[in-house]
């Protein structure tokens, strides 16, 4: 098999790399990604298990001289974000990741890349192939589904686990060390509205260009998001000349800023109303985020439809827009500039028979305050008699002062690759991981999470820095050396 990683050391991790890239894994879509792992095991001679959602686990036992050290899991998850540009053409059921090395980043041909979480999985797998480094006994967990609810953690079975020390490796800093998370939970609004014969014309206005990104670590960076960008330009319109939504699309993923947003609306007056869009469309331009330039708003004549919304249900879902919460709800009061709380209109669908959901996303490292937003979006339902579920709700990740593995990570780090006034350091994010499931599962323990940089994950801009997975790869090797 050709690979392109052969600059990089240990060549094995990202070759393992290459391989699973080769390997459709969007979330949902781990059968193929799950037996790769297990028939490496087979090869390998490691027991391991797996179960329907497709979670894997694969055992290592300690190597002479370490038995007495306590179990180690190294935990990653193998699905990812399934995002491309518009004018790619990539089926992420079918095709593998086309990958770019350029000036030591590895990123993708118009898609997404996967290092979040394949550099996990990568690592994982070298460790496990490993001959001649010397380990406690190892539980790697593959989990499924993290990037739509963290399902996978949720569903595994944790009497097949022991180990109480857990290095995750599924962040997108070198040199940063994650001991506390936010929990998540996921909601659904739905309006099955009241439609009558298509009258009029048909108008489309597409929302593009925006620049997306994560709705945990990103939520504060000022980007736009597509969908209430979509409502801030119906409601102006709605105002100055009113018309009947006929459908609404914006989004892919719950936990990713959605980046484009399209309407088809019924007017009287096409060009009245184009007037009027592009007019909200230079008021937004004033106010983007340098990230954000390369929005733009396309208003374009669309074919006549079978049927529209009613007035009336046309400006119950412009309020909606107008009112449910999106972005930052409040800064921690006990760690400068951590977000608390947040939420993300991630996900707008019409279906085949009319209905229209919205999927939102909410963050909060304190249970009160997800309880309060709850509450808030179930109100906000009710006023507007929109059918409402909370799809799953997860929990947060709790600070350990007292961590033995922030200690050997800040030790280790160190002594691999010195101290400066920024690295190594361990920190608290506004972004779901897994550790706080399993450590609720398992009754306990120590956790961190690391990993190699990584920037704009759940883009098509993602990007990997290949030296700085190698220097993960010493780091976690030299972790799991120690004898403290």
């Amino acid at each position: 098999m050709d690979y392109i990683l052969n600059s990089y050391e240990p060549k094995a991790i990202f070759h393992y790399f290459e391989d699973i890239s080769r390997i459709p894994r969007g979330s949902g879509n781990e059968k193929a990604i799950a037996e790769f792992i297990c028939n490496f095991a087979q090869e390998h001679n490691l027991r391991f298990y797996t179960d329907d959602h497709f979670n894997v686990a694969v055992y290592k036992d300690a190597t002479p001289g370490m038995e007495d050290l306590p179990a180690v899991m190294l935990q990653g998850h193998t699905d990812m974000v399934c995002e491309k540009n518009a004018d790619t053409v990539h089926d992420f059921l079918t095709d593998p990741i086309k990958l770019i090395e350029k000036d030591g980043w590895l990123m993708a041909d118009g898609t997404t890349l996967g290092g979040d979480d394949g550099v996990a999985v990568a690592i994982m797998l070298g460790i496990l192939a490993s001959e001649d480094i010397p380990l406690p006994a190892l539980e790697c967990l593959f989990t499924s589904q993290e990037e739509t609810g963290l399902g996978g953690a949720e569903s595994f079975d944790y009497s097949k686990l022991s180990a109480k020390r857990i290095i995750n490796m599924d962040t997108e800093l070198e040199g940063e060390a994650i001991a506390s998370c936010a929990g998540s939970m996921n909601t659904c609004f739905t309006l099955s509205p009241e439609r009558h014969p298509f009258q009029n014309s048909a108008l489309k206005i597409t929302v593009k260009g925006l620049a997306g990104g994560h709705s945990g670590t990103d939520i504060d960076s000022g980007r736009l998001n597509s969908n209430m960008v979509m409502g801030r330009v119906l409601n102006a319109l709605y105002d100055n000349h009113e018309f009947n939504l006929v459908s609404l699309t914006g989004g892919n993923k719950r936990n990713a800023i959605p980046r484009e947003c399209e309407a088809v609306i019924s007017v009287r007056d096409r060009e009245a109303a184009t007037a009027v869009v592009l007019g909200v469309e230079d008021d937004i331009r004033k106010e983007l985020n340098p990230q954000d330039r390369g929005f733009k708003i396309l208003v374009s004549k669309t074919g006549a439809k079978e049927n529209m919304m009613s007035f009336k249900d046309t400006s119950r879902l412009l309020s909606f827009l107008s009112l449910i919460p999106n972005g930052v709800i409040s800064m921690s009061q006990s760690k400068k500039g951590l977000v608390e709380t947040s939420s993300n209109l991630g996900v707008i669908t019409t279906d085949e028979k009319g209905d229209i959901r919205f999927y939102a996303y909410t963050r909060s490292s304190v249970d009160a305050s997800m309880d309060a937003v709850y509450l808030r979006l179930k109100r906000l339902a009710k006023v507007l008699d929109l059918g409402f579920e909370k799809i799953d709700r997860c929990p947060g990740w709790a600070f350990n002062s007292d961590s033995a593995l922030q200690k050997l990570f800040l030790k280790a780090y160190e002594e691999e690759f010195g101290k400066t006034d920024e690295f190594p350091r361990v920190e608290a994010i506004h972004a779901g991981l897994e550790c706080g499931i399993i450590i609720e599962k398992m009754g306990g323990g120590d956790a961190i999470a690391i990993g190699p940089t990584l920037h704009d994950i759940h883009t098509p801009k993602e990007r990997l820095d290949l030296r700085s997975m190698e220097r993960t790869w010493r780091l976690v090797v030299k972790m799991l050396s120690s004898r403290e």
